[in-house]
Formats: C-alpha cells, sequence, structure tokens
C-alpha cells in the first residue's frame, strides 16, 4: 500500500478502538509521523520512499518523553502489532 494508503488505515484502527485521543499519524510529503501523547509527547519521524508495492519508512528522528522511556519495549510491541493488522512488517 501506498504512505497515504497506511495512515488512512492506521487512522482508522486507531478510531476503532478509540486510541486516536492518544495517538496520531501524520504524513507530510515523504515525512511520516507518529505521536503519542499522554504523561508527555513522544514523536517518531520516519522518511518514506518507494519499495516494491509498497513503501520502506526509515526512522530519521525520535523525541520521547521521560515518562514513556521505562515503557518503551511495551510500547514497540503494540506499534509492532498495530503494523501487521495493516499489512505491513518491521524490518
Amino acid at each position: 500500500m501506498s504512505p497515504v494508503e497506511f495512515v488512512a488505515a492506521i487512522r482508522a484502527k486507531l478510531a476503532a478502538r478509540d486510541f486516536d485521543r492518544y495517538v496520531s499519524v501524520s504524513l507530510d510529503g515523504d515525512r511520516l509521523g507518529v505521536e503519542l501523547r499522554w504523561m508527555g509527547t513522544t514523536r517518531f519521524d520516519y522518511r518514506t520512499s518507494p519499495l516494491g508495492d509498497g513503501f520502506r519508512a526509515e526512522l530519521i528522528d525520535q523525541r520521547v518523553s521521560p515518562f514513556h522511556a521505562p515503557f518503551s519495549g511495551r510500547f514497540e510491541g503494540y506499534f509492532e502489532e498495530a503494523l501487521a493488522n495493516v499489512g505491513a512488517r518491521v524490518i
């Protein structure tokens, strides 16, 4: 899927589970942003590039709230699960 389709699918999944109050996904050109707002703000920024029938997203910046650092392992697991639910995979 394209980055636009990916963002739409993730937003729909977040809204269906009422997580869109805390997590947002945005796309600005080739920049994909994921932001978690709860007891502070954590943001991950990726640069996207075409890859086969889909795209690759490479982490280029992250800002982690000190309140979120102890939960980073759990967050990564949830993020990978969300990606798998829309057909993406982490490499």
